[in-house]
């Protein structure tokens, strides 16, 4: 049996960017369907499945109608004779909740379990994720199959794990149906503590006459019918979406925890409105990302976008599952992804292993010859026949019994953190962004300027353990915590470097204006005010720069024009227009440590002047200096434990010096001090 020690107490665990997941061995596979197959081709699978290095696949994500043909009526046996099949190889199994796909005859017998969009038009039965999370009567349901399920399973010894559901929010995350409107309402009261006049004082409800008398007045807003929207209302809405999926995916938890503490829980996301810092990832042992790096439609760029997206995963809790993997081209009703090239698929692979993944499930085994995803391909072709992509799979399955061992306890190591993962930023960004680039966009900008100059760059909440990190940038976040302040004085004071993005803190948690001057409750630890402000919507025709020494950059977006408190220093200033000579990026030095305010967006061309000047304050150095243009590097430990991983993204030999010291995990023979890496191939080598 797998041992998970933290089974069933997962809410006492504190989440964070270096927690490890808690294994004991590396999970690796595929998602798997043996519903699309018939009984020979299901026969043939696991000796293949073997053959390529699994040791786990997951099953049943969309298989409610098989399993509950009518109402009441279960039926189990596909799934037993296909886990007992597996488990004969040694292959265990993830099941999950089919609660994304449900049956036809649900939504006919109970159409008020349909989401309703915000035109007031209900979705309809035809493709997946139609029923809302705050209906009572799918809740019901949902627990029923979930019970049905749990209970069929509780014994079986090749079961070791669940996933809630698929992909929570993956299609679309708002609904206005009559139960969300309760369900809405509910929210704001507990919030509210039961107190209407708090939520007007909070919402600013003087405003525009839409001052509230009871909670039952209120209803989920839509924006744009007729007008704009109350900022503040349109965030708890957002927040109440969280809550509403939350406690549809607590309802499976608590079934699938007491019928067998020793299951451990997983959900694959990453999707929008779900606080994934919370409660929602604090029922789970660890969450679950779904990686398909060739969404990024460039081969140059898909590398640091693809690194960027892991490090967003890792953010949110610490170390996760993929339990799904891209190991082929997707494609539906309106694209084609590229097919990735060989080589690329095991390059990816370890990419996603390298910044945190402690299991990896491809998606899928074989691809389906019919349904919405037809076109989205697996490891096998849907001919069935196994080709270069299986022989990479194979290669990798192989690789990852030396490699998974070495990496189970160990964390990212990161010393350039950038603020991410939080839900309810990000939502208040959306709900008044003028235009603005979000979080995300600019985040990834930072997070590629340092990956693609070898920096241990990753993504870390404000909130989250500083430790080791010597350069924080906040890239632009309205909303700010002034809970946040304290520690990152502290990280300030001993000894980091912080870099403050314009706009940051300027709107409270309310999502309105705060009262002080911009920035805030941040404006005492970087020394400025900010003085005006404006967007420039068409930069070109009124440009603004910025000089930093002799080199300037035409800015983007947004300016301020700074003023500096006594002690605080300009490091670059406006050099045009109305603007010119003012502070336009400030540097204050506080104890060991400096903040910098950049009193504009951080583009990459901004971030690029800025870089050698943040990298000298912040005593960075690449992961492994010598490494050449394009070879990714990345360092994972525990204690004194290294395991590097080398991860050439070139077409061309990259040559490799000075290596750490140590074994080759690939090989399992002593590394040399140099080498060679083909096109696309990998290193890893552990030091202790």
């Amino acid at each position: 049996m797998n041992k998970v020690t933290n089974a069933g107490t997962a809410g006492r665990q504190k989440l964070g960017h270096k927690r490890p997941a808690d294994f004991d061995r590396f999970w690796f596979g595929a998602a798997y369907y043996p519903e699309h197959w018939n009984e020979a081709t299901r026969c043939r699978d696991p000796e293949r499945m073997a053959a390529a290095g699994f040791n786990m696949v997951r099953m049943a994500e969309f298989a409610w109608a098989l399993m509950e043909p009518v109402e009441g009526t279960f039926d189990f046996t596909l799934f037993d004779d296909t886990i007992a099949r597996l488990g004969e190889k040694g292959i265990k199994t993830l099941l999950c909740t089919p609660t994304a796909a449900p049956p036809r005859w649900l939504t006919r017998q109970h159409p008020d379990t349909l989401r309703v969009n915000a035109d007031g038009v209900a979705l309809a039965h035809g493709s997946r994720q139609q029923c809302c999370h705050a209906s009572p009567v799918f809740r019901k349901h949902s627990r029923r199959i979930t019970q049905a399920m749990a209970d069929h399973f509780r014994g079986n010894r090749h079961v070791v794990g669940w996933q809630t559901d698929n992909e929570f929010h993956c299609h679309f995350s708002e609904c206005h149906c009559p139960s969300c409107q309760r369900g809405f309402q509910e929210f704001l009261r507990g919030k509210f503590k039961g107190d209407i006049g708090a939520l007007n004082q909070a919402w600013g409800t003087i405003f525009w006459s839409l001052t509230y008398a009871s909670f039952e007045e209120i209803a989920t807003p839509r924006p744009g019918k007729p007008t704009f929207t109350n900022p503040a209302h349109e965030l708890d809405y957002h927040r109440y979406l969280s809550d509403a999926v939350t406690r549809f995916q607590h309802d499976q938890v608590e079934i699938l925890r007491t019928a067998n503490p020793q299951w451990w829980l997983t959900h694959n996301g990453l999707f929008s409105h779900i606080d994934y810092r919370g409660a929602f990832s604090e029922d789970l042992n660890v969450l679950g990302y779904d990686s398909y790096p060739m969404f990024c439609y460039d081969p140059v760029e898909r590398p640091a976008r693809h690194a960027f997206c892991l490090d967003r995963a890792r953010a949110w809790t610490g170390n996760f599952i993929i339990p799904e993997m891209q190991s082929g081209p997707g494609g539906q009703a309106s694209f084609f992804q590229d097919h990735p090239e060989p080589g690329e698929l095991r390059k990816m692979t370890y990419a996603a292993v390298a910044r945190g993944a402690d299991a990896l499930l491809y998606f899928r085994w074989r691809s389906c010859r019919f349904g919405a995803e037809e076109y989205w391909c697996g490891i096998l072709d849907h001919d069935d026949r196994p080709r270069r992509r299986f022989d990479e799979v194979q290669r990798v399955g192989m690789e990852m019994k030396r490699i998974g061992p070495a990496i189970l306890g160990t964390h990212v190591a990161v010393e350039v953190g950038i603020a991410a993962a939080d839900a309810a930023v990000n939502a208040a960004h959306q709900t008044l962004s003028f235009g603005l680039p979000g979080a995300d966009d600019v985040t990834a900008s930072v997070h590629q300027a340092f990956y693609e100059r070898g920096y241990a760059v990753g993504l870390v909440h404000p909130a989250d353990d500083l430790a080791g990190v010597k350069l924080y940038v906040v890239p632009h976040w309205e909303m700010f915590d002034p809970a946040w302040v304290p520690a990152l004085e502290r990280y300030v004071r001993e000894g980091g470097v912080l870099v403050v993005g314009a706009r940051t803190a300027s709107r409270n948690l309310d999502n309105n204006v705060v009262p002080e001057t911009v920035p805030g409750c941040l404006r005492e630890l970087a020394g400025v005010t900010v003085e005006e402000y404006g967007r420039q919507n068409l930069p070109g025709l009124r440009p603004l720069v910025i000089k930093v020494g002799g080199q300037g950059v035409t800015t983007q977006h947004w300016y301020e024009g700074l003023r500096l408190d006594k002690g605080t220093l300009p490091l670059a200033k406006w050099a045009s227009r109305h603007v010119k000579g003012q502070a336009a990026v400030s540097f204050r030095r506080v104890g060991k440590g400096a903040v910098v305010y950049v009193g504009s967006y951080l583009t990459p061309e901004l971030t690029k002047l800025l870089l050698p000047v943040l990298v000298k304050q912040a005593r960075l150095k690449p992961q492994w200096p010598s490494c050449p243009e394009g070879v990714e590097v990345v360092q994972r430990q525990a204690g004194a434990r290294r395991v590097w991983f080398f991860i050439n993204h070139r077409d061309t030999v990259a040559v490799l010096s000075k290596l750490p010291r140590g074994q080759n995990l690939l090989t399992g023979k002593r590394a040399p001090v140099r080498g060679k890496l083909a096109a696309r191939d990998v290193l890893v080598l552990e030091e202790k």
